[in-house]
């Protein structure tokens, strides 16, 4: 498991890790496969070029963002990222003439790379309660959620 995930969530419930890591850039070459298919689950986007953010308790990490899906591969290739970040590919400045603002999520992973971690759903595991494990340990251990998440998850215990 990488070092910086292990951080905030060390007893997390496999000690090999992710179950799929990759460039979220990879999607745009032709000859990628991507090993995920419409499995349900959470996957982490951190930055790649060893860019941290500080957290409000002055710790640091790479993470921007923690998502849930109950198709990853659709969510991944399609619905936002990969659009979001060709149009920036094609115009860094998109959207600034016409006041248009993107999410900073989009904008992190441009400017900073954006590395995916996947963890699949297991068993009767639901990707809502999963995001919410996730996003708690976060918190409790950065005081904060990643800069890319706009909001708490609402799952309760």
């Amino acid at each position: 498991m990488k070092r910086y995930i292990k951080n905030f969530i060390p007893d997390f419930r496999c000690q090999k890790g992710h179950d799929v890591s990759f460039e979220l850039t990879d999607f745009s070459r032709e000859d990628f496969v991507c090993p995920i298919g419409n499995k349900s689950g959470i996957y982490i986007i951190s930055t790649t070029n060893s860019f941290k953010f500080r957290y409000a308790n002055g710790k640091e990490s790479p993470i921007i963002y923690i998502g849930k899906s109950d198709n990853l591969l659709r969510r991944l290739r399609d619905e936002h990222y990969m659009k979001h970040l060709k149009v920036l590919e094609e115009n860094p400045d998109y959207g600034i003439a016409e006041n248009i603002q993107m999410a900073s999520k989009y904008q992190y992973m441009y400017y900073n790379g954006c590395h995916v971690d996947i963890y699949k759903c297991r068993g009767k595991q639901e990707s809502k309660k999963l995001e919410s494990m996730f996003l708690n340990a976060f918190y409790q251990h950065y005081r904060s959620i990643p800069v890319g998440n706009a909001a708490r998850s609402f799952w309760s215990y």
